[in-house]
């Protein structure tokens, strides 16, 4: 699955940042369409994937732009304020509709949903010699989550239904 890009738009939905916009010409039909309801709000961050996906998350509105196969993911505002939950401490909690992955040996073995706070979400160990961390995120539905990479600055959509076995796999 491949992200296209990350576009800031104003209320009016306006883009702020055209940058890179090669493969986004002008916003879709749908997103037009919507821009006079009294419901939708435009404004933020949009998260643009480069496939139709069916987002099955109460708290991320999202958009399908069927003539480009694109869909459109808003990043909820909180978790854009918060810097994509990637400097966070323990005492923190986290923002409505935050999810937590969980890797079991960097493979995706689970995913908690709704974390109240950080220190609930924090995994970070090794038990029984294999590593266990967690990663806040996005659940965009029962196979796909994403996640912000502090490293390369990038967002990363993981597939979490993945048949993992440690018992047939070695690292």
């Amino acid at each position: 699955m491949k992200i296209i890009d990350v576009l800031k738009l104003d209320e009016n939905a306006e883009i702020l940042n055209k940058k890179e916009l090669e493969n986004i010409k002008e916003l879709p039909a749908v997103f037009m369409s919507k821009k006079d309801e009294k419901a939708f709000k435009s404004g933020g961050q949009w998260l643009v994937l480069g496939e139709l996906l069916e987002i099955d998350n109460q708290y991320l509105l999202n958009l399908q732009d069927k003539e480009n196969e694109f869909t459109w993911i808003k990043l909820p505002d909180n978790y854009v304020e918060e810097d994509y939950m990637v400097d966070y401490e323990a005492e923190d909690q986290c923002p409505l509709g935050i999810d937590v992955l969980i890797k079991e040996d960097g493979y995706p073995i689970g995913v908690i949903q709704g974390c109240d706070s950080v220190k609930q979400a924090k995994v970070d160990n090794n038990l029984d010699g294999h590593r266990y961390k967690g990663e806040l995120g996005l659940t965009l539905n029962s196979q796909y989550f994403l996640t912000f990479k502090k490293e390369n600055e990038e967002f990363k959509v993981v597939k979490t239904n993945v048949d993992w076995d440690r018992g047939k796999h070695t690292i």
